[in-house]
């Protein structure tokens, strides 16, 4: 165990500038290849997290097949450590200076709830001083040990505590948010309403400040705002699906942000006062924008720019607004740079960079001695030469429209007729990004180019582009793939007779609407809990919500899709008689996102048509890849499918 605190804490950096970690020419110092796992494993360190006064980091650490909770002093540059084993940790924070909120998920039936076997959170405390571990409502009557969200850390009578909802099992479903005291986990009830109530705004000093409410029925929002124990409502408009956001505290005293997506201030932030009053929109630097809070107040500190270049930070609180300077200058040789946390006083952060040569590493930094260490890298056991360039590229689909994505080409071979793996995001209404993504990259280490292309409907470049992919599934949505294919063909980069397509979650729809829907592209498809059959996609939906054909989840989805009778000519299930390509699918048991049967489809209209097909089924695995085994399993499979229908070197 003391070899661990080497490896996490390599030391101070000299410099007052990080170094990425290739400076030779990876060109003149490529070595063989690291194994498929070196990409396909875990990051080494993940979920990192600094205490409220900067002295203590907490952070997820690959130790051998086990996965160490690790809270590291600075100060005396020593650490404790706790298995946590194959846990699926979702996010980790600070309840004070000493004790650890770990919040974790798994895939269960809860009885008493509809829609069957779900994704379920649950939170626990850790105290790894005294070896105490607290689950968040395990001993409160009336409620499963599960947690539903509104995690603040509040201080009452000179104590923390850390507040959480959860919903009654009995009855009608109320909605209910409670705090718990650190030293013992026992909860304390703040606030039972009804199941209609989405979130809470909390104070530092733990009292309530608004909560947000959508009534089903009605479809109407409203904002209630509580001022000397009662509640009012200060703002509400019917919304069918795009209903408002109550997001968090304004900057100052009094006003609460919310985030209008519908009607005449739509696509704004807005500072809502007690009385009802808006303010101006606030000015975010850009359209596809999250927001930051200051860890000491609570309050609004600024925004979070995300686009597929990277990201860029707009802070107005004083104490934060160099921030964003500083870090750009401190890592001048990373392309892509995040601000992970920072200690209340502002003083004492952590960073995270990728980079040419890097992968992604984790840094501390204290800017009142300006001391800097790093943490730990994420993928220690991929060399630097063998983290694949990755270029943006622009083309035109057919119809003139523009279409980004990022393309990693493969170390070691000139970027002139390569073999290429289109590899779409899921979502769809996601992006890919600059960042260093671990799928890519493993397929670039075997000699292939990968091509990632923001198709329409993609988020990252605008409403009106996400818009456009409205009722295109299976139709431009697809030929934006292949457009890029053209395209890079053009180029003189890829060979057009050296294609596959790989995929996960739309992703996989789109592998499989490749072999059935857009064919002589391809030379093989390997979809990973690929949606197959819209309608059948549709009706799980509508399970999962009490078979509410109006829940917004639904709508959201059949907007999406478009006009329902033009599913079943974009359902690859129903189109496997047009394959003439060899098909892999891959689906987690544990997939709630996506169920399996969509897989189980797929694979016998294929066995039905004669078709080449193999389905591998991955035990105890989500929707997202999250055990590492299995996502081991998964790259081995998709890497010996491609090599073997689509050889990288001829």
């Amino acid at each position: 165990m003391r070899m661990l605190k080497h490896s996490v804490f390599a030391g101070v950096l000299a410099a007052c500038a990080f170094s990425t970690a290739a400076e030779a020419d990876p060109a003149n110092t490529l070595g063989p290849p690291p194994p498929l796992t070196a990409f396909s494993k875990l990051p080494d360190i993940d979920k990192v997290a600094l205490s409220p006064d900067g002295k203590r980091i907490a952070l997820i650490k690959g130790y051998g097949a086990q996965r160490l909770l690790l809270d590291i002093d600075l100060e005396k540059d020593d650490f404790k450590a706790l298995k946590v084993g194959d846990v699926k940790v979702r996010s980790l924070f600070w309840g004070d200076e000493t004790r650890i909120i770990l919040i974790s998920s798994q895939s269960v039936y809860l009885r008493d709830f509809v829609g069957g076997k779900d994704e379920y959170y649950s939170g626990q405390i850790l105290d790894l001083s005294r070896n105490k571990t607290f689950a968040m409502f395990d001993n409160v009557e009336g409620f499963y040990p599960i947690v539903m969200g509104d995690y603040n850390r509040i201080k009452i009578k000179d104590a923390y505590r850390v507040t959480a909802s959860n919903v009654k099992i009995q009855g009608e479903g109320l909605r209910s948010l409670y705090n718990f005291d650190l030293n013992t986990g026992r909860g304390r009830e703040m606030e039972v309403v009804p199941h209609h109530v989405q979130n809470w705004i909390v104070r530092p000093d733990g009292e309530i400040m608004a909560r947000a409410e959508y009534d089903r029925d009605t479809r109407v929002w409203t904002l209630r705002y509580r001022q000397n124990g009662k509640y009012r409502a200060i703002y509400s408009e019917k919304q069918l699906l795009d209903a408002p956001s109550l997001l968090g505290r304004g900057r100052d005293d009094e006003s609460v942000l919310v985030y209008i997506n519908a009607g005449e201030k739509a696509g704004n932030y807005y500072e809502v006062f007690p009385d009802g009053r808006f303010s101006e929109p606030l000015d975010t630097k850009g359209s596809n924008v999250g927001t930051f809070y200051h860890p000491a107040t609570g309050k609004l500190a600024g925004f979070i720019n995300y686009s597929p270049d990277g990201l860029a930070y707009t802070f107005f609180a004083p104490d934060l607004a160099s921030l964003p300077r500083l870090i750009e200058k401190g890592m001048p040789d990373y392309t892509y740079r995040s601000l992970v946390d920072v200690s209340d006083d502002g003083k004492k952060i952590i960073v995270y960079g990728e980079g040419p040569g890097d992968p992604g590493s984790y840094y501390f930094i204290d800017y009142t001695t300006r001391s800097f260490k790093i943490v730990g890298q994420t993928r220690p056991e991929v060399p630097a030469e063998w983290v694949a360039e990755k270029r943006k590229v622009t083309y035109k689909a057919a119809d003139g429209l523009e279409i980004n994505g990022y393309l990693t080409l493969p170390p070691g071979r000139e970027a002139k007729n390569l073999p290429l793996i289109v590899l779409p995001h899921g979502g769809p209404e996601s992006y890919d990004d600059i960042s260093y993504e671990w799928m890519s990259q493993a397929i670039a280490s075997r000699g292939y180019a990968v091509l990632q292309p923001n198709f329409r409907g993609s988020s990252g470049y605008g409403e009106a582009f996400t818009e456009k992919g409205y009722g295109e599934w299976g139709r431009k949505m697809q030929t934006d793939l292949s457009d890029g294919v053209r395209y890079l063909a053009k180029e003189g980069t890829i060979d057009p007779k050296r294609v596959c397509i790989v995929g996960a979650s739309y992703g996989g729809y789109a592998a499989m609407a490749g072999a059935t829907l857009d064919p002589g592209v391809y030379r093989c498809a390997s979809g990973i809990a690929p949606v197959t059959n819209l309608k059948k996609m549709i009706s799980y939906e509508e399970e999962s919500v009490g078979y509410d054909k109006k829940a917004r989840k639904v709508l959201y989805w059949k907007r999406f899709l478009g006009d329902e009778s033009r599913w079943a000519e974009v359902s690859p299930d129903l189109k496997a008689a047009n394959v003439t390509i060899p098909i892999q699918l891959i689906h987690g048991k544990d997939d709630t996102v996506v169920p399996i049967d969509q897989s189980y489809r797929m694979r016998d209209a294929l066995k039905k048509a004669g078709k080449e097909v193999d389905l591998i089924l991955l035990k105890d695995e989500d929707h997202h890849l999250s055990r590492e085994a299995t996502r081991v399993q998964t790259m081995d499979a998709v890497v010996s499918f491609i090599e073997k229908h689509n050889p990288p070197y001829q």
